[in-house]
């Protein structure tokens, strides 16, 4: 029983470390086109599928979403005894917002 669990642990800890040496650096080059770039310069090709070659882009780009007011709450809590100690909490402040998500508004 002694054995296969050593074994076991043997085995998990060299394909951890293993793992952790197969790459190294960064993937992505550090250089090259941009993604605007790149579509910019893609063209339809009759081996593939139809590319849209013209979208209005700059239309996206110009439209701005501006975020709905989310107004904080701000809540004090009174000084308390917390837990079976009865250990004493000072009173403080607390904000959250009203809303769970922050919402925005196309404009």
């Amino acid at each position: 029983m002694r054995n296969i669990l050593i074994s076991i642990l043997l085995l998990s800890s060299i394909s951890l470390i293993s793992g952790c040496a197969s790459l190294t650096g960064n993937v992505i080059p550090a250089t090259g086109p941009t993604m605007e770039n790149v579509y910019d310069n893609m063209e339809t090709s009759p081996n593939t599928t139809a590319v849209v070659k013209h979208v209005s882009i700059p239309t996206i780009k110009k439209t701005t979403f501006n975020k709905i007011p989310n107004p904080e709450l701000k809540l004090y809590v009174y000084p308390h005894f917390a837990g079976k100690e009865g250990v004493p909490i000072p009173g403080y402040y607390t904000v959250f917002d009203a809303y769970e998500n922050d919402h925005y508004i196309l404009k």
